[in-house]
């Protein structure tokens, strides 16, 4: 098959990136060309196809909302990509016209791209199938999540509570274009062009379709992690760590509170706790302003990992920690850890209770509780259960989630909706 694969970043920014990459390079293990379209971004991985990626909203570095130049012309494109670009449409048409896939694969493409990717696949007579990253087609906010806590007014009915309390960025403008861009592709019908979904977890299947997406149209399929068949590094340290995005709705807070609770009780002198992750973003600044008020002995925030450094940060931990005050789809880190026989504490929430409960691959503890976390960290740090943890955290990734069991499973799914063509 040649397949036509959709995101709007085409390097290794967050988990869905990770996901883009390592799935393409299983199809094409298996004989399958890949056509990527994407934005035109400076850090992008080259790409044959990139000529017809489109231009970013505005400058070609400038990744988040946040970091955007805002002129004229970015909020009009801002504004186009939110509800309908041309722009896009035309791109990958001509991308369409030359490479003639027989099937698409898209994963992010509301708000930078825009639903006109999915007319121009239909336009050209290319099956859609859209995995789902996020709750952006129930959730003008994307996460499910308002004032720290999951929130689901706008599943399954009109999003205008996500105007209503500032849902988006805190702004009343970012929340009423998100909303109304939502519900403009519900009223033109773009969702229903999609042949199929696939969702990483039971969680999201679940709230899609309270949604209103058709549950016939939903597959299940776990993500994959690759197999970690020695570890480099074998000396495991008194240390917890955290890796993933640096964002509110990580719980980083949580943490950093439980950490506090274990420190006054005499419980994390010679722990040390490893914070991972891009820490310039708004919640990472504001993190670090606290640590500078509130020093706690042993928190470090070293930045963004590359692949080995965090892999060797897993495999030399007791345990890691995903405190999520969200539902999660899957977590990539999360997978991650256990692969490298690192058990797992997180929020007893969505995807995370699915993976962690009655496997004995790690511990939950009630979300947003610190008091629940520092109670679960004390559990980890005695050496003999994260080892027992840990052994059976390698053998849950070979039974679940295993690569070959994916990309198997996902070219079924794609052939399906060819043939149904």
């Amino acid at each position: 098959m040649k397949i036509c694969l959709v995101n709007y970043r085409y390097f290794v920014s967050s988990g869905p990136e990770r996901y883009l990459f390592a799935v393409k390079a299983l199809l094409e293990a298996r004989g399958h060309e890949v056509v990527p379209f994407s934005v035109r971004y400076r850090q992008n991985e080259p790409s044959p196809w990139e000529r017809y990626f489109v231009p970013p909203i505005a400058g070609d570095d400038q990744i988040m909302f946040r970091q955007h130049s805002w002129s004229a012309s970015s909020v009009r494109r801002a504004l186009e990509r939110a509800f309908y670009s041309r722009e896009v449409y035309d791109a990958l048409s001509r991308e369409l016209d030359e490479a003639r896939p027989d099937v698409a694969y898209v994963l992010h493409y509301m708000r930078k791209l825009s639903p006109a990717v999915l007319t121009a696949l239909h336009d050209h007579g290319v099956p859609i199938v859209v995995r789902f990253s996020d709750f952006a087609m129930v959730c003008p906010q994307q996460h499910l999540v308002r004032d720290g806590r999951v929130c689901e007014l706008c599943v399954g009915r009109r999003p205008w509570p996500s105007v209503r309390y500032r849902c988006v960025q805190g702004s009343f403008g970012a929340s009423a274009v998100n909303a109304l861009a939502m519900e403009y592709a519900r009223q033109k019908g773009f969702f229903d062009l999609i042949d199929a979904f696939v969702a990483p977890s039971d969680i999201m299947r679940q709230k899609m379709v309270e949604g209103g997406l058709p549950a016939a149209k939903i597959k299940p399929l776990a993500t994959f992690v690759k197999p970690r068949p020695q570890r480099r590094c074998t000396l495991r340290e008194r240390r917890l760590c955290y890796v993933g995005r640096i964002d509110k709705t990580k719980g980083i807070d949580v943490l950093l509170d439980a950490v506090e609770l274990l420190h006054r009780e005499g419980a994390a002198q010679d722990v040390e706790v490893v914070i991972a992750g891009d820490a310039s973003t708004p919640t990472g600044e504001a993190i670090r302003a606290r640590l500078r008020e509130r020093p706690i002995p042993g928190v470090t925030l070293p930045g963004q990992l590359d692949e080995a450094a965090v892999i060797e940060l897993f495999e030399s931990s007791l345990a890691s920690v995903v405190p999520s005050l969200w539902y999660e789809n899957m977590p990539n880190s999360l997978l991650e850890s256990l692969s490298c026989g690192t058990p797992v504490i997180a929020s007893d929430l969505g995807s995370m209770h699915d993976i962690i409960h009655d496997t004995g691959a790690g511990l939950l503890f009630r979300v947003g509780d610190p008091v629940a976390l520092a109670s679960a960290l004390k559990t980890a740090l005695a050496e003999p259960c994260a080892e027992t943890m840990g052994e059976r955290a390698e053998e849950l990734v070979k039974e679940r989630h295993d690569p070959d069991m994916h990309v198997d499973a996902l070219i079924d799914l794609l052939e399906s909706v060819r043939s149904r063509r």
